[in-house]
């Protein structure tokens, strides 16, 4: 694989049971890439895995648990001895009811959200390297959220964990520079998932799965360093960010529900 290739030959996609995850594997599959996914349920995958037999191999794991991580891990170098893409999309989101603080929302999303990445990390890495050695150019991708722009109403817990994904990449990005490993930051906007489907309130500018798999392939393929969709959201997120924080809290306070 050349250093510009559109093709990696050998990708690994978590949290790929559905929304972006799972159209994000479809899409490397149709191109003929060798795809590995990780899912807690091996059901959910088992419809990529019919449709694509020969390209498709199925991982059942939870990643927020560091035993699974390690069984996983094992399988997967046993399956590979190099990756060309890891994409890091298993993630979760639980928002914080301020007026009843418990652990619960916190525990959950950074199991999922942060010590699933950090697991992940950890067999992937060396098959990433492997790569590196390998002349192929390999490249390491988080999902993150336009949350971790600014501070979200009921967002403590969810937007924390992205905050410490984009800061963990973004330190990696800085220890690898000599390794050729190529980093990418998403953040997408509102994309219509299963997990999306439970929030109860307005979500601007919302996009399929499908289209957002889209965009982030493109983002990937150009080795972008971050990217970010839709265009109206990233334009109002960062122009809020841009202020001053006094004048940050004081517009986002008015859709806050404890306003």
């Amino acid at each position: 694989m050349s250093r510009y290739s559109n093709v990696p030959s050998r990708v690994l996609v978590t949290g790929a049971s559905s929304g972006i995850g799972y159209e994000l594997a479809r899409l490397y599959l149709q191109q003929g890439s060798d795809v590995f996914l990780i899912a807690r349920s091996v059901d959910a995958l088992s419809s990529l895995v019919e449709e694509f037999p020969d390209h498709c191999t199925a991982l059942p794991a939870d990643l927020s648990s560091e035993q699974d991580s390690l069984r996983v891990g094992a399988l997967l170098s046993a399956a590979t001895d190099y990756l060309d893409l890891v994409i890091l999309n298993a993630g979760t989101c639980e928002y914080v009811d301020v007026e009843n603080l418990t652990r619960e929302p916190f525990f959950k999303v950074m199991n999922i959200n942060w010590w699933g990445c950090v697991h992940s990390l950890l067999f992937c890495m060396p098959l990433l390297r492997n790569a590196a050695a390998m002349m192929r150019s390999p490249q390491l991708v988080g999902v993150s959220s336009m949350a971790s722009l600014l501070p979200m109403p009921r967002s403590q817990a969810y937007g924390s964990s992205k905050v410490a994904l984009e800061y963990l990449l973004n330190s990696l990005r800085v220890d690898l520079s000599n390794q050729d490993i190529d980093i990418t930051i998403v953040r997408p906007g509102f994309v219509k998932t299963p997990l999306t489907e439970r929030n109860d309130f307005a979500m601007p500018w919302l996009i399929t799965a499908e289209v957002a798999a889209k965009k982030i392939k493109l983002g990937i393929q150009a080795r972008k360093w971050v990217v970010q969709f839709p265009w109206p959201l990233v334009v109002l997120m960062k122009f809020v960010a841009w202020l001053p924080l006094v004048v940050q809290i004081s517009l986002l306070k008015k859709i806050s529900r404890n306003s």
